[in-house]
């Protein structure tokens, strides 16, 4: 099958050591993946060229130049970055990474891409296995000429470093680590954004994000002004929503064994309203760093710093500061001289020893915290973002009208089929109002859900495969209509497939949460009903 771009062989790529392969078929399984992810992100039909067999392909007998000429000759390309890839005399890196590049960058198209967001990227897209070593990320650095953007798929754990599996997502023991499910959504959509941008250059005419849109299981919400949210709220709920520029965050980097976690702060930043920098890893050469520190702050309005019991990297020319410190070395001198804010996490899960250093550097920070800087040992990421909320957004209050009904029910755009087939169920039964939020909209929506939930007799937050949405969407709400004083119970019912959903349940006072089979959350939904009117 040819690329969707004429004049190309492939639309992707896969680079890989045939050592990585050999041991339990990782990229194997991997490519199988991504095909099933892409079939569901993209209309486009993509071609992959990938070489499963160690004697078929490109070898190192063959003409390597007019093998090259048609297989290496595609949109994308993804070098599988192992502890092995880098190794400059390998096949992997001389006859396919080198040669891409070097393809790419003389093409019609050019080497980095615009997105249709305006941010630009590489058509080279790493898929990192392994935590690498320095030289290894140096030289990688070198031939892409900035910081290393990779997705990574590595299992994390004390004495660990092995490719992430998906059946890791069912052995979840940290709520913070890598699922693998996620990271290969992450990849499909990080292509779909190259797709759209070199089909763009390609024709000159902008592809535009997918707008979803929902069909109204009541009556529908007319003319909605955004197409970041869709709603099957009535018409007669009328809301406004301040159009206030987003703040832009400095989410500091940290140190190695926070990495996950950042990942998920970003995520969470941005579903609550935050522009956040920098998005690329943490640049190897410590010059780099500097300047790439420096720049980012100048560009934000407040920083956000993790800590946790490792000290994090140290400067090679200064063994007695990290990487974490100076960067809350410089945004404290701008708290110091400016309105700029810096917030400070104490992140400790209380499985590791606290560094000398580290303590060192940690109660250097409790006993100078000056104005403009907040320091927080938050057990969770929804109260520490809510804070930070608090000071850096200053919102009007949305009106609206409510109105009374049985049930309230809430589900993510991921989950939609699924969800439908439960209110359909539930709506011949009961008064249901439904609300089905995407995930650029969340922040417009929350006010709509905290006013609703008092007006009705249940809340229901419902979550297949947006669980990383639900927990944190749930614990936000619960919060902001009383807690504990709340009138109005709130369910929150998941389904037992992906079996990662097990672990995915919130306890808190007038909250019920369970995760069931498909096929019993409408009476399970029922039965937390009847409870509540006999209360």
């Amino acid at each position: 099958m040819p690329s969707v771009i004429k004049g190309y062989e492939y639309d992707i790529f896969i680079s890989y050591r045939q050592n990585d392969n050999k041991y339990d078929k990782w990229v194997t399984e991997f490519v199988s993946k991504l095909k099933f992810e892409l079939e569901a992100t993209l209309k486009d039909r993509l071609s992959i060229y990938f070489d499963e067999n160690p004697s078929d392909g490109i070898l190192e007998t063959n003409q390597v130049d007019k093998s090259l000429s048609g297989k290496l000759k595609c949109l994308i390309f993804i070098p599988i970055v192992s502890m092995t890839y880098c190794d400059t005399k390998s096949f992997a890196w001389q006859q396919e990474f080198l040669p891409f590049k070097d393809h790419a960058s003389n093409d019609e198209y050019g080497l980095d891409i615009r997105l249709p967001n305006g941010n630009f990227t590489s058509r080279i897209l790493p898929v990192k296995i392994h935590d690498i070593d320095l030289d290894d990320v140096r030289l990688l650095e070198k031939e892409l000429n900035g910081a290393l953007r990779s997705i990574d798929f590595i299992y994390r754990s004390a004495g660990v470093n092995r490719p992430l599996r998906p059946i890791d997502d069912d052995l979840i023991d940290n709520p913070h680590a890598a699922i693998y499910r996620n990271q290969i959504n992450k990849v499909a959509n990080a292509i779909k954004e190259l797709i759209h941008g070199i089909k763009y250059k390609a024709t000159g005419q902008q592809v535009s994000p997918t707008v979803q849109t929902t069909a109204s299981i009541t009556s529908p919400l007319d003319q909605m002004q955004t197409a970041a949210v869709s709603a099957s709220l009535p018409d007669h709920i009328s809301f406004k929503v301040v159009n206030s520029e987003k703040p832009t965050i400095f989410l500091a980097w940290t140190s190695f064994d926070l990495k996950s976690t950042r990942e998920e702060m970003v995520i969470t930043l941005q579903k609550a309203g935050f522009n956040v920098i920098p998005n690329l890893d943490c640049p190897s050469d410590e010059q780099e760093f500097k300047r790439r520190t420096q720049e980012a702050l100048a560009a934000s309005g407040c920083s956000l710093h993790i800590l946790s019991n490792e000290f994090g990297r140290r400067f090679e020319t200064n063994d007695e500061l990290s990487f974490p410190q100076h960067q809350f070395d410089e945004a404290k001198t701008l708290s110091e001289s400016s309105e700029f804010q810096s917030f400070i996490w104490y992140y400790n899960p209380g499985n590791k020893e606290l560094k000398p250093s580290q303590e060192k550097f940690i109660n250097y920070i409790r006993n100078n915290i000056s104005r403009n800087m907040m320091f927080s040992n938050s057990l969770g990421t929804m109260q520490l973002v809510d804070d930070i909320r608090s000071v850096m957004f200053t919102e009007s209050k949305k009106e609206m009208d409510t109105k009374d009904t049985d049930i309230f029910f809430i589900f993510n755009s991921q989950d939609e089929p699924d969800a439908q087939y439960i209110t359909d169920i539930l709506g011949n039964e009961y008064p249901i109002e439904t609300m089905n939020i995407l995930p650029d909209g969340e922040d417009q929506y929350r006010e709509i859900s905290t006013q609703q939930i008092p007006k009705s007799k249940l809340a229901v937050i419902y979550f297949k495969y947006a669980a990383d949405w639900a927990l944190p969407f749930i614990k936000q709400i619960w919060k902001r209509i009383g807690g504990a004083s709340s009138p109005t119970p709130i369910l929150l019912v998941g389904e037992d497939e992906p079996r990662s959903n097990i672990a995915r349940t919130f306890k808190a006072p007038k909250v019920v949460s369970t995760v069931v089979p498909k096929n019993t959350i409408p009476e399970e939904i029922k039965k937390v009903y009847i409870k509540v009117l006999e209360l």
